[in-house]
């Protein structure tokens, strides 16, 4: 394997052992399962209609998981960026068709791992099906919490929680998918900046 990919299976694998820790063959199930890929702005990883065939752990880059209504506007679920995992995990593993989108927003490189081989992984070494069940634990609480801020909270008080919990993605993405994730218009953003510049401790 190259050296530069090598070094960036790194990454993964401290992910990985962050969770539940690792020894040095479970490290190297990791190097044989999982292949990194490279897409660039605008590419599709995964488009409605079609089978989700892998889950993608982020490297490196930015993307938008969303579903098109019926006029075209994309309502955006999830924003993925270093570190996270982005998957229609419903499509792949019952491998029927996705009904939503999963789109590069910046020059994005992934770690995939298809069905089959993450079968062979958890036969290999069943602590990885501890930490994927853990994953999609917190998943399903971040879900949660995003349902629950949805009904309780008005559409200026979950602006200001996106900006406390995604700092990062302020200056990354477009105001118009900020907006989107929300559920709320652009102009509506527009409008909370500038008051936020003329008041820097609004939603603090």
């Amino acid at each position: 394997m190259h050296q530069e990919a090598q070094d960036k299976f790194t990454i993964m694998i401290d992910f990985f052992n962050s969770i539940i820790p690792l020894n040095e063959k479970e490290k190297e199930l990791i190097r044989q399962y999982f292949h990194l890929r490279c897409y660039k702005k605008r590419m599709f990883v995964l488009q409605e209609g079609d089978v989700c065939q892998h889950l993608n752990f982020v490297l490196s880059g930015c993307l938008r998981m969303y579903k098109d209504d019926e006029n075209a506007n994309p309502h955006i679920l999830l924003f993925a960026t270093e570190g996270s995992w982005i998957n229609d995990l419903d499509s792949y593993y019952e491998e029927k068709k996705s009904l939503l989108n999963i789109d590069v927003l910046e020059n994005t490189e992934l770690f995939q791992i298809n069905r089959e081989n993450i079968v062979k992984l958890y036969l290999s070494a069943p602590k990885f099906d501890r930490i994927f069940r853990i994953l999609t634990e917190r998943n399903l609480v971040l879900l949660q919490n995003r349902m629950l801020e949805n009904i309780s909270l008005s559409a200026e008080d979950r602006y200001y929680n996106f900006l406390s919990s995604h700092p990062d993605l302020i200056n990354r993405i477009p105001q118009v998918h900020i907006a989107s994730y929300l559920g709320v218009s652009a102009e509506f953003i527009s409008r909370l900046r500038s008051r936020r510049a003329r008041n820097p401790f609004m939603g603090t």
